[in-house]
């Protein structure tokens, strides 16, 4: 599940990389369209390629701004920085009133005996620096809501991996933190994702809901359809086709939620890999005392059942109780009774984690 998650977050961000470059260059070229079309951003000028090249040096000082200045400047030298953006609007500016020359000083000789060529002069170079200077600001705007974005997000997985607690807002739409243990089930309610917990209490987080997805991980978690996370801890059983919860916020009947229908199976897979493993951890982590034993008095597996078991974790290695069980055929009670007669006699032992550990033979 690690390795399929990852894959598919790199796919994702892959995606995401091209979907960015598409709207840059439809950005640029709508930009480019705009330009020959309209004067109310540019002087006058006397061609078209000229008015191209206008629309070309206001989108160099706009990209320059953002993937230059602002995130190699800004943080450790916000003075030089401005004055980056200012001098790069300043030369923008000059190479297109120098582009645009002849047909400026044509329009200041018919005017100069009305308004003078200082006030018109004046007025196209203005018109250009602050154009340029706002599509800055823009960028400018635009880096800033991503820096606090990411930082909001840094500081909130740290809060999670650490803490081990989630930023939610209560029904007041006050901020606080709640601890990841108490999770009961997130879902989707429009542009926002409700967190239930085992206490009985509805909280918000503004977020869709892949984003918490790929927040919580798919470790402790997993999204069982387009609308629904759940712990794994909290899940009852699985059927196949929905997910019953346990029973802890004190209800008359138990909480159940469909499953995704084109992805059932591998989920339902996941949820019984998680229970097993955590049926055979208890059973390494608690063996039975010689009270209980005496009490149970369990019968002991025949010696052929027992030697088709060891034989096939001596071929296969790290093999789970699911995998013995369908190779086998036997039930679940008899591979319980096995395997816990072979790790009585010192033949095999469980190693590794309840999701990804398994049976191995002992040299001994």
């Amino acid at each position: 599940m690690t390795i399929f998650a990852t894959a598919k977050f790199n796919i994702m961000k892959q995606q995401k990389t091209i979907v960015t470059i598409l709207l840059n260059i439809l950005f640029c070229a709508a930009l480019l369209w705009f330009f020959p079309r309209n004067a109310f951003l540019r002087p006058p000028l006397d061609s078209q390629a000229k008015e191209y090249i206008s629309g070309l040096l206001l989108l160099a000082t706009l990209y320059a701004n953002y993937y230059l200045f602002y995130p190699k400047l800004y943080r450790s030298h916000t003075s030089l920085y401005w004055s980056s953006v200012v001098i790069a609007c300043l030369v923008a500016g000059s190479i297109e009133l120098a582009l645009g020359h002849t047909i400026i000083a044509y329009c200041c000789a018919q005017v100069i005996q009305k308004v003078g060529p200082f006030y018109f002069f004046s007025e196209v170079l203005s018109l250009i620096v602050f154009r340029n200077l706002a599509f800055n600001l823009f960028a400018y705007v635009l880096r800033e809501r991503k820096q606090l974005q990411q930082s909001l997000e840094t500081e909130s997985k740290v809060v999670y991996q650490f803490a081990r607690m989630l930023d939610v807002c209560d029904d007041k739409n006050n901020c606080q933190h709640i601890p990841i243990d108490k999770v009961l089930y997130c879902k989707k309610n429009g542009n926002e994702t409700e967190i239930h917990t085992i206490d009985g209490i509805k909280y918000t987080r503004y977020c869709t809901i892949k984003y918490l997805e790929q927040h919580l991980g798919d470790k402790e978690f997993i999204r069982i359809s387009a609308s629904v996370i759940v712990p794994y801890q909290y899940i009852a059983s699985c059927d196949g086709k929905a997910v019953t919860l346990k029973n802890l916020s004190r209800t008359e009947v138990p909480l159940s939620f469909p499953l995704d229908t084109k992805r059932a199976p591998q989920i339902a897979a996941a949820i019984d890999e998680y229970l097993h493993a955590d049926i055979e951890e208890k059973n390494v982590l608690q063996p039975e005392s010689e009270e209980e034993k005496g009490k149970k008095g369990p019968s002991v597996p025949p010696k052929e059942k027992l030697d088709a078991v060891l034989n096939y974790i001596k071929e296969h290695p790290g093999c789970r109780s699911t995998e013995l069980i369908s190779h086998t055929s036997y039930s679940q009670t008899t591979m319980d009774r096995c395997l816990f007669e072979l790790k009585k006699k010192g033949l095999i032992e469980y190693t590794g984690s309840k999701k990804r550990g398994g049976y191995f033979i002992l040299n001994s």
